[in-house]
């Protein structure tokens, strides 16, 4: 009901918009005007000036005033949200006031399917989250299971002016989304009540998996006991023994208090955490040159080096507190990784039947390449 409550409330504000839109845009937090229609763009004549480029930035010549709507499932305290509150600070700074971006964190405004549906129909302009078939089937090769070794090689497999990349968007673009970044956000580790200190120990574990038949079959490629659980029932699932074990990045892992508890961390590196950016892609055709170019600025100077450079940084401070906390800290070696690899063919070839030859070709050139 809260969920429903939150929806309606800015279709509220929407229908309001224009009649606010001469007040100066609000500054740090969200604004109170949201946009919740597929054209997005609401205008008003005269309400403000050109602005010219600063710090290298695209010049503005448009004058309309836009509301985005960015709503996603992370906590506040994460490195996601923390990216989006820099791209609505420089989004705002940069426009010179002309756009504007409302926040909402946290599943306030729905669960990650529903936020999808949310973007796709236009209700809300922008989302960001993990990438893969829980997106759209059509994206399942992003949760190819050990397919990197470390978060550089992810990185330079997504290069900008890659293949893999550019096929990427048109996927994205069939879905009714515009893609605006795709940053590795770390591994999915293994953090368990049962030591696992090799590939061979993994045989038997019970653990927690999404609700992804390509998570479910390397799972069980491994012998282990997946059950899928829903995250918002998952500690609880943990402290009852439903399950022993879970895989998330260790930022996740702390925010959510996962470790509390657990016993082990696992460095499993079976999935690299694609983080996503997208627009809703009616919306952003919608819009003038100049705020498309402006957008796509943003999203490469500013907004994607910090969320890559955070997501790292907060990894890393997770770990810490959680070998502060006692957890213990057990590395798979490369041996261990690569028979996860050779055992979880069967969930290369479940993506092949989902997606077709062309992107795992594409993956395979871009792995290769990254590795080289």
């Amino acid at each position: 009901m809260k969920k429903v409550l939150a929806l309606a409330l800015t279709a509220a504000l929407a229908l309001s918009l224009t009649g606010c839109l001469n007040q100066a845009p609000a500054q740090g937090g969200g604004s109170s005007t949201p946009a919740s229609n597929n054209s997005g763009a609401s205008q008003s004549s005269g309400a403000s000036t050109s602005t010219p480029a600063l710090d290298g930035a695209p010049a503005i010549t448009s004058t309309e005033q836009v509301n985005m709507i960015w709503s996603h499932n992370a906590a506040v305290t994460t490195a996601g949200h923390r990216a989006a509150e820099k791209f609505k600070e420089a989004m705002e700074q940069y426009s010179g006031g002309n756009i504007t971006v409302t926040l909402y964190a946290n599943g306030e405004l729905g669960t990650v399917p529903e936020n999808d549906q949310a973007l796709r129909e236009g209700t809300i302009q922008i989302g960001s989250g993990t990438t893969g078939g829980l997106v759209d089937p059509s994206l399942s090769y992003f949760d190819c299971p050990n397919l990197v070794d470390s978060n550089e090689q992810a990185k330079a497999m997504m290069d900008r002016s890659g293949e893999l990349y550019k096929y990427t968007e048109e996927v994205y673009a069939d879905i009714g989304m515009k893609m605006l970044s795709i940053v590795p956000g770390g591994f999915r580790e293994t953090s368990s009540n049962k030591a696992v200190r090799n590939y061979e120990e993994l045989t038997g574990l019970k653990i927690r998996t999404l609700e992804n038949p390509i998570a479910i079959s390397y799972w069980q490629s491994w012998g282990c006991n997946p059950t899928p659980v829903t995250f918002s029932e998952l500690y609880i699932a943990l402290q009852q023994g439903l399950v022993e074990a879970q895989e998330n990045a260790y930022d996740t892992i702390v925010s959510s208090k996962l470790y509390e508890q657990q016993k082990y961390i696992i460095n499993t590196h079976h999935v690299i955490m694609w983080s996503g950016m997208y627009m809703n892609l009616d919306f952003y055709n919608s819009l003038p040159a100049d705020y498309q170019e402006l957008i796509n600025w943003v999203v490469a100077e500013i907004y994607e080096p910090f969320l890559y450079e955070e997501s790292i940084k907060a990894n890393d401070e997770a770990l810490q507190t959680m070998k502060d906390a006692g957890l213990e800290v057990i590395d798979f070696t490369a041996e261990d990784l690569a028979k996860m690899r050779e055992a979880a063919q069967p969930a290369y070839d479940l993506i092949r039947q989902t997606v077709g030859d062309e992107p795992m070709e594409l993956i395979a050139q871009a792995q290769a390449a990254a590795a080289g």
